[in-house]
């Protein structure tokens, strides 16, 4: 059974941020998708708590929840290019 996915308001605005790399806002979206599915992906690690997730999507990191109904994105954020 696939979770809900749910964003803060908050990592709404942090991803709108980011329309300048359509392609790497397009794999982070495609990623948060999957976990729905797959809330613990190979590369994710735990973040503080065990429910508590980092996800690492190219440059960028997705930070969330899991709950027994639903993967919440809690922040996106967009490291710098090397």
């Amino acid at each position: 059974m696939s979770l809900r996915t749910e964003y803060d308001e908050e990592a709404i605005g942090q991803a709108a941020a980011f329309l300048d790399d359509p392609q790497g806002i397009r794999e982070v979206l495609d990623a948060i998708d999957r976990l729905a599915d797959e809330p613990r992906p190979a590369g994710s690690f735990p973040y503080g708590s065990p429910n508590l997730r980092r996800l690492r999507v190219g440059q960028y990191r997705v930070l969330y929840e899991i709950t027994e109904e639903a993967v919440a994105i809690r922040h996106i954020a967009r490291g710098t290019r090397g």
